[in-house]
């Protein structure tokens, strides 16, 4: 594990599984967030963050990384980035992406680049194992730096070879023939060649494929009915993180909840059967009929079945119903 940071005024928590960022005047809380032994248990964490009115932070969950950024602050991880003002004001941006080896997780205030690629020069990082600090960014690299690059290989080198090797005679150029002339032999060769095959005119192109029929459809209470083609992604402001191509594109849901997550619950098909995977803050409750409600694992996809009951918020749910049901 490899972790700096940039000196600044940030408040700033550094441990083994997780890293802070807060406004300035949060210090207090980061310190006590932090306990003595730098590693408070998961619920300490989620109650601590929703009293923060800024933040950046990024929680190692097994071999899950949660990315999470409210207000002016941003986290990236590979390719992934959060913006914490991507959602309504005073609301959490979230998502979840795999730990591979050599990602390298950046957190800090929206328009600054730890790596360099800003304008001027790359700002200079301390190293950190775990504390409580003042920063402007932390970048992080859970599972060590990154392999370098291989090296470009080296241009062979061109020995010029000094001697009396006799030169071959130029050969003479008709200045009347610019490689497009026919000569009249050419000419006369032409004519007693038969007739090229006329080339085969190129396949019509495929149809495109017939739309996926739905296997069932969500029936919110809110009253709205939504087929699951695919993908549909319910949050009060559902956000596509990774498409895949234009035939992934997930249907988004809007609800008006403020405890429902901007990107709270994803549900998917796959032609034989639907999953739902939990993917906010707050949680979310599976009950199939004549069961005990249970929580989704978040970030892990659970099959559902027809007359299953997903529950967002007390407010907020969605009822697996067959597709016929569906509007449109």
């Amino acid at each position: 594990m490899s972790t700096a940071y940039v000196p600044g005024e940030l408040a700033t928590l550094v441990t083994g599984d997780a890293i802070v960022l807060a406004p300035a005047d949060r210090l207090a809380d980061l310190v006590a967030l932090a306990g003595p032994g730098l590693s408070p248990a998961p619920a300490a964490w989620t109650a601590a963050l929703g009293g923060l009115p800024e933040l950046a932070a990024v929680v190692r969950e097994g071999d899950v990384l949660r990315l999470l950024a409210r207000g002016g602050y941003a986290v990236r991880a590979g390719g992934l980035s959060v913006d914490g003002r991507a959602g309504a004001p005073g609301t959490t941006t979230e998502t979840s992406t795999p730990l591979t080896a050599g990602v390298v997780v950046e957190l800090g205030p929206l328009g600054v680049a730890l790596n360099g690629t800003g304008p001027g020069p790359a700002p200079a990082l301390l190293p950190i194992g775990a504390g409580v600090v003042r920063s402007g960014g932390v970048r992080w690299c859970p599972l060590g730096e990154p392999a370098p690059a291989p090296a470009a290989p080296a241009a062979p080198e061109h020995t010029v070879v000094r001697g009396a090797a006799p030169v071959a005679p130029a050969i003479p150029v008709d200045p009347d023939h610019d490689g497009r002339t026919i000569t009249p032999a050419q000419l006369q060769a032409l004519r007693a060649t038969p007739s090229a095959a006329v080339p085969a005119a190129p396949p019509p192109p495929l149809p495109p494929p017939p739309p996926v029929r739905p296997l069932v459809a969500l029936r919110l209470s809110t009253g709205r009915v939504v087929p699951v083609r695919r993908r549909v992604l319910v949050g009060r402001s559902p956000r596509v993180q990774q498409v895949g191509g234009s035939a992934n594109l997930p249907a988004l849901v809007t609800v008006d909840d403020p405890y429902v997550s901007g990107t709270h619950l994803e549900v998917s098909s796959d032609g034989t059967r639907v999953t739902a995977t939990d993917t906010s803050t707050n949680g979310t409750l599976l009950t199939r009929p004549g069961q005990i409600p249970v929580p989704l694992d978040h970030g892990v996809p659970t099959e559902v079945a027809m007359g299953d009951v997903l529950t967002l918020s007390k407010g907020v749910t969605a009822t697996v119903v067959p597709a016929h049901e569906a509007e449109g």
